[in-house]
């Protein structure tokens, strides 16, 4: 399995998850089974782009063979790209090490938000359905992230 993660250094399996998707400075791509096989980290040629460099990276993951992504966020046009070329996204939290990262492709039924609606929304309902969905997913991801830092 090819797994892409954005992240802040090139620092392999210690370098740590990006807030950022489409604009991370760095992609570290692994190739996982069991363990790590192989680790590259490279520049995003996208980090720069004044529009669409989520999906321009999501775009360029499947043409690396890319299965999964780990990432913290994923902006709505990205998170459709990937779906659309059939690249799962798994969330894990922002600052974690790549080391660490990689453990959320084992672990049980992953928070993974709504899926990405096609833009225009059909109906304002269904707009709004999306955006509660969504908020929910947040909600839970907030949650998440204060008990990181009261363990810290």
């Amino acid at each position: 399995m090819r797994v892409a993660i954005p992240v802040d250094t090139p620092e392999g399996l210690r370098s740590r998850v990006s807030f950022l998707f489409g604009r991370a400075p760095y992609l570290a791509i692994v190739d996982y089974e069991d363990g790590v096989k192989d680790i590259k980290v490279e520049s995003n040629p996208y980090a720069q782009l004044p529009g669409g460099a989520g999906p321009a990276l999501a775009q360029s993951l499947q043409e690396k063979g890319v299965n999964v992504v780990l990432a913290s966020d994923v902006g709505p046009n990205a998170a459709a790209t990937l779906a659309s070329a059939g690249i799962s996204w798994i969330p894990v939290p922002a600052g974690i090490t790549v080391e660490e990262a990689l453990r959320y492709l084992s672990a049980p039924q992953p928070l993974v938000p709504p899926p990405s609606p096609t833009y225009p929304f059909p109906t304002k309902e269904e707009e709004i359905r999306w955006l509660k969905e969504r908020k929910k997913w947040i909600e839970s991801r907030l949650k998440e992230i204060e008990e990181l830092l009261s363990k810290l």
